[in-house]
């Protein structure tokens, strides 16, 4: 494999599949791989997936037009049929989902860097971003391609890795039970990460205990000689310690007036100003003082396990310190934007459960003293038939805030957030009628939270406030 690059020939890649080469050459160089057949390049291999709204044998005319030297594919005659090139090696599998997982299982056997997996109900994008710019600033990381956490992500972001590639920080997500074990089998990770287990997709279990037993799938994986970090502030994802075969170590926030908790990685002395938070670390080899360009608690929380790896590969307190203080964040995990005449936004908008809706609200609120606050919030999806009770519970918990704010809610399901929340919202059924409404607050006197679930896709409110 020539450094730097992914590389198998197509004799490989059908004896690793266990498929029949129907057309093309043994010899053919593959250099990349896909099933978005827009994404392919020279040298690539398009994944001809079944299970989408069309079926990808469609679209292998399309891959070899972009440069695509080679396929998977599940029915011969369809492929037979297609308009590609003799030299376009067509290698039948019996299901190119499965084939495409096992060749990742097998790049991912030929990798010998440390692999960090990350996963929870929230935070797992914003620990994984945290823990891949830490070790940015003295290694070559590769991170989670765009937001690829599932089934075809996972696969995909693992046969993106090249070899020069020095560390790999992995998001797995999940919405049903198996779904963790699949990818964590396929990863194989030397550090395992667990942010939290609450009611996100508690549509499809019965339980937060079935919840977390599905996000400790990942733990059964994890490297004998790595070692899992677990959050010790969620009860339910510190019980999962038992399922770890390796070296265990917890992480924990400590508040002013609680009892000290022990720990192996320990934020105290929180602050925060209108820059980010601030926060001491302490672990067994000392303290030091951080900042980060991040608010909230949750989020020291989820920097925690970041600077814990960090350390046992090798960076330096100083190191860690002035890469925090340089973070930056995926899009719209509360994420600060001007609007007109200095309206401050705040977009938290990538998605939402009810605790992590309360986390963004109490942060938001403690922020910004200067600026009178208006929350935007929208529907809150896979609760399944609790989402009623849901919605009015978190309009219960604002109204018990007594803190001043202006509620405006948007959607189907959020008309119960504002009826939980009683005398005073303000409820709109669209995000245009709503767009109306807040005209009114656009000027330097306030700061405005966006927060739904991804489905809503709150951000498109941004035009019209700004």
């Amino acid at each position: 494999m020539r450094e730097g690059q992914f590389m198998f020939t197509v004799e490989e890649i059908t004896a690793i599949t266990e498929g029949a080469l129907i057309q093309g050459n043994e010899g053919t160089i593959v250099t990349s791989i896909h099933f978005d057949s827009r994404q392919l390049t020279d040298g690539s291999l398009f994944v001809a997936l079944t299970s989408g709204a069309r079926d990808g044998h469609e679209f292998l005319a399309a891959a070899a037009d972009k440069g695509a030297v080679a396929a998977f594919v599940s029915n011969q005659e369809l492929a037979l049929a297609a308009n590609v090139p003799n030299s376009f090696a067509l290698i039948l599998v019996p299901d190119t989902e499965k084939a495409f997982q096992q060749l990742a299982r097998i790049y991912r056997n030929r990798l010998s860097i440390p692999i960090a997996a990350i996963t929870g109900s929230n935070g797992k994008t914003t620990t994984k971003d945290i823990l891949a710019h830490l070790l940015s600033g003295s290694k070559h990381v590769y991170k989670t391609y765009k937001n690829f956490n599932n089934h075809l992500g996972v696969p995909l972001s693992l046969l993106q890795i090249t070899p020069d590639t020095e560390a790999a920080v992995l998001e797995l997500g999940m919405n049903h039970a198996g779904e963790i074990d699949l990818l964590a089998g396929i990863v194989r990770p030397t550090f395992s990460v667990i942010t939290n287990v609450n009611d996100a997709h508690i549509e499809f279990f019965e339980s937060r205990e079935a919840i977390a037993q599905a996000k400790g799938e990942l733990l059964g994986h994890t490297n004998p000689d790595g070692f899992a970090c677990l959050n010790l502030d969620n009860s339910l994802v510190s019980a999962l310690a038992p399922l770890n075969p390796c070296k265990t170590y917890f992480y924990h926030v400590q508040h002013d007036g609680e009892d000290v908790v022990t720990a192996d990685i320990t934020a105290s002395d929180l602050s925060s100003d209108e820059n980010g938070s601030h926060f001491t670390v302490t672990y067994a080899e000392g303290q030091f003082r951080c900042f980060m360009p991040l608010f909230g608690d949750y989020n020291v929380s989820n920097a925690l396990p970041g600077i814990f790896i960090a350390r046992k590969l090798g960076l330096s307190e100083e190191e860690i310190t002035h890469q925090l203080a340089n973070l930056s964040i995926s899009a719209m995990r509360f994420e600060r934007s001007e609007g007109a005449n200095g309206l401050l936004i705040i977009n938290d908008a990538y998605n939402a459960s009810p605790s992590s809706m309360m986390a963004a609200v109490n942060t938001f609120l403690s922020v910004y003293p200067e600026r009178k606050k208006v929350l935007v919030l929208g529907d809150m999806f896979e609760l399944g038939a609790q989402s009623t009770a849901y919605h009015r519970e978190v309009g219960e918990k604002l109204r018990a805030l007594n803190t001043s704010f202006t509620l405006v809610a948007i959607g189907d399901a959020a008309r119960y957030l504002a009826e939980g929340y009683g005398e005073g919202a303000h409820y709109f059924a669209s995000k245009e009628d709503a767009a109306a409404y807040l005209e009114a607050f656009k000027n330097d006197q306030y700061a405005l939270l966006l927060k739904a679930s991804r489905g809503m896709k709150m951000e498109t409110l941004l035009d019209a406030l700004r």
